[in-house]
């Protein structure tokens, strides 16, 4: 997929009515809230079950890209949690990782498939849906994140952090685009860090600690009624 494509802009477009339209439908309808969570809390877990799946019946499937160790497939289990549990701190950490990097992945997709190819499926369901998923969550369920959300998401974070790298470093793999080498990187705003070791990776903390924060900022003020 070509970004700012037809297929793209679509994609973008309904990304946006999707998250207006699902917060506000289990808002007006209470009756459909637990139908409509459980619905979509599935959905993210099975699209990333069919699509291991596919890449193993067909043979496609390697453990340097195959994983599910991208920060998007963490968000997808953790935010399908948050609707099962509503538990605030899976909504906080789902909030922070989906507004940050599936937004900005979805903006900027690293994607050769259009539909109906399943990777196209499922980069769709895992990216607008997910994102449609943490509106929900937070708008639908008002389920806010709430005072010190920002040091807990931090210190989450550096769970996946660390094993990102771990398994990057076992595989050969370049989970959470954390290889400084990485060329994609030059299409990013990670162009911007330093691509020299440990310079790479305490940039990228300190980007992810400043966009934490500015995700956060709408509720800094707002507290939850969970």
């Amino acid at each position: 997929m070509i970004m700012f494509s037809s297929e793209h802009w679509a994609m973008l477009i309904s990304t946006v009515v999707l998250c207006i339209v699902m917060p506000t439908l289990v808002r007006r309808r209470p009756d459909l809230t637990d139908p409509v969570r459980m619905v979509i809390a599935g959905l993210l877990v099975v699209n990333i079950i069919v699509y291991q799946t596919y890449r193993i019946a067909y043979g496609y499937w390697s453990a340097a890209t195959d994983l599910p160790m991208h920060l998007c497939a963490w968000s997808n289990v953790v935010t399908a949690l948050a609707l099962v549990t509503k538990r605030p701190l899976l909504a906080e950490i789902s909030w922070c990782w989906v507004m940050t990097g599936s937004v900005n992945a979805l903006i900027t997709p690293q994607l050769d498939n259009t539909f109906p190819e399943v990777p196209f499926i499922y980069f769709v369901i895992g990216h607008t849906g997910l994102i449609t998923a943490v509106c929900t969550v937070v708008y639908g369920l008002n389920i806010r994140p709430r005072p010190g959300a920002w040091l807990r998401v931090m210190a989450a974070s550096q769970i996946y952090f660390l094993s990102a790298i771990a398994v990057n470093s076992l595989t050969n793999a370049n989970y959470g685009f954390l290889d400084p080498m990485d060329p994609f990187r030059n299409r990013t705003v990670l162009a911007v860090f330093p691509n020299d070791g440990i310079w790479f990776y305490v940039a990228f903390e300190l980007a992810g600690a400043l966009l934490f924060g500015l995700v956060l900022m709408p509720f800094r003020y707002v507290t939850s009624d969970q």
